[in-house]
């Protein structure tokens, strides 16, 4: 968990308008008078949206949002908590359950927002297998990162063995981008009503911040799609989900440099960065950039403000209590108790 920058220190391009000055002024006395990591990571989850938000809507977005707060430290923390689970939750795996949807701020515009995109939701049919065959003919039967020959297609083919000689060999994985858990489960009702309301609210979040195509782009089956996948080793996939690692792009197209949480993460691939090519762009397309991006941006938020290890916490706390606390000290875990399960994926 990083302190926020002060005001002074803000890029010129985040800190130009009134509007965003007045709501990070207002997030910086949060922080300041946090009473506890709870609240500083709900403070500087704001304020690092502001700063490193995927989109100039989304900072602005959310420099409205804090500013309708007019500086109550209640309103601010349930903003802060709503994007713990709406956003970063999103993205970070975790041993845990699909978070009860939290109230918006803005209950009634976001509400709106929210029911229009569950009204048009769908579950994804199960097509793993065919969306791995794709990605791994692009990606050349390999890790994009470390290289390694997928185990399975080196079985197959007497040239990849050869390769995989040379290049090691995995067992590989197909790696969404936007997870294809956010609209599993969401038909009927019980606890799919709950699941269903909860990726209504992330797709409405992503609308909010300037991508209102994406519940459609991504919608049922379309989250198989290639611009949503990377071929990835075991080790390299769980980094991703958990948002260890992010791609960040760089001036050439379609090659990135690979980016870790901490430093001494970076010796686990050896890997600096990775060219994305494809033999056929119209049959089989590179990971879409602009997905790339919001996942990074998701990352170095969740780093920077402590939301991630915050969210890490809950899940080791809820793996290793047996009783709950009759003081009220495990309220926090009780609410997650309480959530439905979330959809177990397979990997393939």
């Amino acid at each position: 968990m990083t302190a926020l920058p002060r005001q002074h220190e803000l890029d010129l391009h985040i800190n130009h308008l009134p509007l965003v000055d007045r709501a990070y002024s207002m997030i910086l006395q949060f922080e300041q008078s946090a009473k506890s990591d709870k609240e500083l990571v709900h403070a500087r989850i704001l304020g690092y949206l502001i700063i490193h938000g995927p989109s100039d809507d989304a900072r602005e977005t959310v420099a409205r949002e804090v500013d309708s707060c007019h500086g109550d430290e209640t309103k601010l923390g349930n903003l802060g908590q709503f994007y713990v689970e709406h956003y970063i939750r999103g993205f970070k795996k975790y041993k845990g359950r699909t978070p009860t949807p939290s109230s918006h701020p803005s209950r009634h515009s976001f509400d709106i927002l929210k029911d229009a995109v569950s009204s048009e939701i769908t579950e994804p049919a199960t097509q793993h297998r065919v969306a791995k065959r794709k990605a791994l003919r692009r990606d050349n039967f390999r890790c994009v990162i470390t290289g390694a020959v997928d185990d399975a297609s080196a079985e197959r083919d007497p040239e990849l063995r050869q390769t995989a000689l040379l290049l090691g060999v995995t067992v590989t994985h197909c790696a969404h981008i936007f997870p294809e858990s956010t609209n599993m489960n969401i038909s009927g009702d019980g606890n799919n009503k709950v699941q269903r309301d909860y990726a209504a609210s992330m797709w409405a979040v992503m609308t909010r911040f300037g991508y209102g195509d994406l519940p459609q782009k991504l919608n049922g089956s379309n989250i198989h799609s290639l611009e949503n996948i990377l071929t990835l080793d075991g080790n390299m996939h769980e980094y991703f989900d958990t948002l260890k690692l992010w791609f960040e792009p760089t001036d050439i197209p379609d090659k990135y440099n690979i980016c870790w949480s901490e430093d001494w993460r970076r010796q686990v691939s050896g890997a600096l960065s990775v060219q994305f090519t494809t033999p056929d762009p119209e049959e089989l397309p590179l990971p879409s950039p602009t997905y790339l991006h919001i996942h990074a941006a998701c990352a170095k938020v969740a780093k920077l403000s402590g939301a991630g290890d915050y969210i890490d916490k809950l899940s080791r706390d809820l793996e290793e209590i047996r009783v709950l606390s009759k003081d009220g000290s495990s309220a926090e875990l009780l609410k997650h108790v309480l959530l439905p399960l979330s959809s177990e994926i397979r990997v393939f």
